[in-house]
């Protein structure tokens, strides 16, 4: 299926029982921490984020359409700054 669209290729996935999805885990070494003493290290890197979406919903239909959504990530130490997106 070479020139298939991406609905054709998820149809066929979905009727021939592929999963398109994938997970892994990854159990960091070395940590340990106590709440109460606030001592130790709890991971070996720490990052916070937000994110909004604002979508329109026709409360008649159902249908929705998304006209914005804002991500916001504090990595701490850029890993690879030349991917970075940093507003003006």
């Amino acid at each position: 299926m070479p020139n298939a669209t991406m609905k054709e290729l998820a149809h066929t996935a979905y009727f021939d029982r592929v999963n398109l999805s994938a997970n892994g885990f990854y159990r960091t070494p070395d940590i340990g921490y106590v709440w109460g003493e606030n001592k130790g290290q709890m991971y070996f890197y720490f990052t916070q984020g937000v994110t909004a979406a604002e979508v329109q919903i026709d409360t008649l239909t159902g249908d929705w359409t998304p006209l914005r959504a804002d991500i916001k990530m504090d990595v701490g130490r850029s890993i690879n700054p030349s991917i970075d997106l940093r507003p003006d």
